[in-house]
């Protein structure tokens, strides 16, 4: 079609870089274990001086590694927390729909099982992860990112409508807010 642009990640350059036997996602396959040996440096973890917190907490991370969920399968605590968080996010969860996800999880999971309660004590196991996140708006249509030189826009460059959606609060006003 004459004039059709094919428009990917919302503007920006990809920088992904692909590693040599790089693992699929739906593949399966667990490499938590390899992760947390390259960040064994990081924290000084050959020193004598006495642990810090954030060893103490990488000491916490490799337990949780090596923890079952419960007695009846192999599949490590850390693994199934970060691997439900990672759904939250490809998904769009929000906190309240996870918190409930956990509790039926936890209620179907035989007892007795280490399955945290809610999403804070998720972020709790895996904070010395470093697994942050930023929040960045995007155009309604998925048009580009409200980040880096266009942090400051209103508007969407390629199709013009509006960062935030224009509501008349309870007083009649016409204010804006989120699109999200």
């Amino acid at each position: 079609m004459p004039d059709y642009e094919t428009w990917s990640f919302h503007g920006k350059k990809e920088t992904r870089v692909e590693t040599e036997g790089e693992a699929d996602d739906s593949a399966g396959v667990d490499r938590i274990d390899e992760m947390l040996k390259t960040l064994q440096p990081e924290f000084g973890l050959n020193s004598k001086d006495p642990p810090t917190k954030e060893v103490e907490e990488f000491f916490k991370l490799l337990q949780a590694s090596e923890e079952p969920l419960h007695e009846h399968t192999k599949v490590s605590l850390l693994v199934f927390v970060t691997r439900l968080i990672a759904i939250k996010s490809k998904y769009f969860f929000s906190n309240n729909c996870f918190n409930d996800l956990m509790q039926l999880i936890g209620d179907v999971l035989p007892q007795p099982h280490k399955l945290p309660n809610d999403m804070y004590q998720c972020k709790r196991l895996t904070k010395a992860l470093g697994m942050g996140y930023e929040k960045i708006d995007m155009c309604p249509d998925g048009c580009m990112l409200f980040c880096d030189d266009h942090v400051d826009k209103k508007k969407c460059l390629k199709c013009g409508k509006g960062r935030y959606v224009e509501v008349v609060n309870e007083d009649g006003d016409h204010v804006t807010t989120d699109v999200a």
